[in-house]
């Protein structure tokens, strides 16, 4: 699989995203701030976007991984929790 490489910016309407670098496309991933918050966060928030961002990409890479890792073994995937609602705290 080629390395992708991304970036993250600030959008035209104040969202922080991430995209693919160099390109117009869809962001994968975008983060908005209330106003409240952004308040809160003065000029802070593109740092808190940074981390929300960068915990995504990690947590992608394990789901993929784990992924792989399970239809490696075994040559089947369990969706059995697929049919449950999930909760979110």
């Amino acid at each position: 699989m080629p390395d992708m490489f991304l970036e993250i910016v600030e959008l035209d309407d104040g969202e922080i995203a991430l995209r693919k670098a160099d390109s117009d496309d869809e962001p994968i991933m975008r983060v908005n701030f209330s106003d409240h918050i952004l308040e809160q966060l003065h000029e802070q928030h593109i740092d808190v976007a940074k981390v929300m961002l960068t915990a995504g990409i990690h947590m992608i890479s394990d789901i993929n991984q784990k992924s792989e890792e399970g239809q490696a073994s075994d040559g089947s995937s369990d969706n059995t929790d697929d049919l449950r609602p999930k909760v979110i705290h």
